[in-house]
């Protein structure tokens, strides 16, 4: 028994030094918290971030790296460009904000957010394309959406952000 009760507490122990923060995690959260003044609970897994905490304004979640998808609550009228990948959600008290990557060409995203944007009830407010860039802005009720089409190397970045007025 005597044996049974010491494996049992060496198992316990050896769970438990894999749980908790790690010192680079500790280190992260005291960063931001530091230069932000809201508290932080950062997670570092394999090739993933997620930071969550809060300020004055209520909550927020970052959220990086491989794994990261569409926030939840994230509206279901604004556009998400198909096929691109999640490399950033970011959901704050004030909305939403993501970061998509395609291989698709530019002229075709912004395209497809022209057209669906509107088909979705948005009105444009501004359009502005310049050489490697292009900024869209729309306007539903009381919410804007902005979306910046980037060109950098063979892929195309793609910023949706959706905020109450």
């Amino acid at each position: 028994m005597a044996r049974f009760l010491l494996c049992s507490l060496l198992c316990l122990i050896f769970l438990a030094s894999g749980c908790g923060k790690s010192d680079e995690e500790e280190k992260i959260e005291k960063q931001i918290e530091e230069s932000t003044g809201a508290e932080a609970d950062v997670d570092l897994s394999r090739k993933s971030m997620k930071v969550s905490g809060k300020t004055e304004g209520g909550e927020y979640t970052v959220t990086s790296g491989e794994g990261t998808g569409i926030p939840e609550g994230f509206p279901e009228d604004v556009f998400i460009y198909r096929p691109s990948k999640t490399g950033m959600a970011m959901e704050i008290p004030q909305g939403y904000s993501v970061a998509l990557t395609t291989g698709d060409e530019a002229s075709k995203v912004r395209s497809a957010y022209s057209r669906e944007m509107e088909a979705k009830g948005w009105s444009e407010q501004t359009s502005m394309n310049m050489e490697n860039q292009s900024v869209l802005v729309y306007e539903k009720d009381d919410r804007l959406a902005n979306i910046t089409i980037v060109s950098s190397g063979k892929e195309i970045q793609v910023s949706v952000t959706v905020t109450k007025e």
